[in-house]
């Protein structure tokens, strides 16, 4: 929300604001972030019940009544149950989705804009992200399933090294189309990096969480080192920025790692464990599937005009403007958990996952029946590399 409601949003008109707007641009890491939990969690619950019975059963289903029922309902009320005259009354690019309702409902949002210039899908091109997530789903169980965990870490690595391979020949041969930073391909490092530090968890010899955090010092560091290239000289950036995306998914994967297992980081893990950040986490989807949209809205309807009319204060009125856009998100989310999200994730309780035998043997072992919720993507008008 920072990346869309500051950095998208707000015209800089001070250095405060200026400082407010660059700092937020890296919100794009958010995407990494979550795309590196979601495939530690979901690594975790796929290798702890894969003897179980009912093994695919219960993760389909339980990710589809997770996820299904507000996606396809957005779709539902803007592709077929709102008429066309209504939406052009609103907003006549409404109507440009009617056009791409085979991309979005079909989880396909992400090939489509591969070739595109810019994020054009209006109001919803930030489930781009959402795509590559489902594209995950659909593939990870079975390899999971049949492969060794030893086995599955090399996979993770191999993958990651193609995806980083891809983006960088986006990067050079397409660097003006989205291909490096929304195809599947090329974001599927982040997943492959929570999934095998899920994967190392599990499989003996484990992980130590020393080696963990060394891991995380190293690539904390080389963030640092290809932040400092890109900065000072601006040259090979087809190649620094893609390195620099990895890097941060790794950093993150073994932040994670640690965080779950390491004694010494208890008050990191504490921060986490925060009530507001549990409030915000069981609304996340939520927030993530309005916040784009509310995003979006708020630019066609030229809302920051609006606001800087409130005061003679820009910063105050970029506050304001802020505000509104995450009190909306957040009522939104709100609302849709508690009124329609909520009888479908009551059924999950028939798909239990059952016959978990791969725990880690810790005490500082994180219970992956917490559901994770997808990655928080973006109606971003910038690559997934080009954080500056």
């Amino acid at each position: 929300m920072a990346l869309h409601f500051v950095n998208n949003a707000i015209t800089p008109t001070n250095l405060l604001e200026f400082a407010a707007v660059k700092i937020t641009n890296y919100g794009l890491w958010g995407v990494d972030l979550f795309f590196v939990l979601s495939g530690f969690l979901i690594t975790g619950i796929l290798v702890e019940s894969k003897n179980a019975p009912g093994y695919f059963r219960n993760f389909f289903v339980r990710r589809a009544l997770r996820i299904f029922p507000l996606y396809y309902g957005v779709l539902l009320v803007l592709l077929v149950l709102v008429p066309a005259a209504a939406l052009q009354a609103i907003d006549p690019e409404l109507l440009e989705l009617r056009g791409l309702s085979g991309w979005l409902w079909a989880y396909l949002t992400n090939i489509y804009l591969g070739p595109q210039t810019s994020f054009s899908i209006p109001y919803v091109s930030h489930f781009w992200s959402l795509a590559i997530e489902e594209h995950f789903y659909l593939v990870w169980p079975f390899l999971i399933w049949c492969l060794p965990n030893r086995t599955a870490m090399r996979v993770c690595i191999v993958l990651g090294s193609l995806a980083l391979a891809l983006r960088i020949a986006f990067t050079m041969t397409a660097p003006d189309q989205l291909y490096a930073g929304v195809l599947t391909p090329c974001r599927i490092d982040a997943l492959c990096a929570g999934s095998w530090f899920a994967l190392s968890a599990r499989t003996e010899p484990r992980l130590t969480t020393a080696r963990a955090m060394v891991l995380a010092w190293a690539f904390g560091a080389a963030i640092l080192g290809l932040s400092a290239w890109h900065f000072a000289l601006h040259a090979g950036e087809a190649v620094v920025l893609p390195l620099r995306t990895t890097a941060v998914a790794v950093f993150c994967g073994a932040m994670i790692y640690g965080a779950s297992y390491n004694d010494d980081l208890t008050r990191l893990r504490a921060g986490l464990r925060l009530g507001w950040l549990r409030h915000l986490g069981k609304y996340s989807y939520g927030l993530y599937v309005f916040h784009g949209m509310v995003a979006y809205g708020m630019h066609r309807y030229d809302m920051s005009e609006y606001f800087s009319r409130l005061t003679s204060i820009h910063t105050l009125g970029a506050a304001l403007q802020i505000s509104f856009a995450v009190g909306v998100s957040y009522a939104l989310a709100l609302v849709s958990f508690h009124m329609f999200e909520s009888p479908f994730l009551s059924l999950k309780r028939w798909f239990e996952y059952k016959g978990r035998s791969a725990r880690p043997q810790t005490d500082r072992y994180i219970p992956t029946d917490v559901q994770p919720e997808v990655g928080t993507g973006g109606l971003v008008h910038s690559g997934g590399e080009r954080a500056q």
